[in-house]
């Protein structure tokens, strides 16, 4: 995914489209995982901070639109 690809996400995901969140999902959770499980052993513990991200960039893609998504998730 490109940054421009990123960045067309985040804005789509600041207006509320629930498609574009699924999409940036998609295609940026396995990359957050894998940074997360290389700090924590606890599987429980990275999914809990998971969620917590997806739910924080929810609530305030407005104040990400433009930036590159993997910018906004860490």
């Amino acid at each position: 995914m490109d940054a421009a690809d990123e960045g067309e996400l985040v804005r789509r995901v600041a207006r509320g489209d629930r498609r574009a969140f699924d999409e940036l999902y998609r295609r940026t959770a396995p990359w957050l995982e894998v940074r997360l499980r290389r700090r924590c052993a606890d599987p429980d513990l990275v999914a809990e901070v998971l969620q917590d991200t997806y739910l924080a960039v929810w609530r305030a893609a407005g104040s990400f639109a433009g930036a590159q998504a993997r910018k906004c998730l860490l």
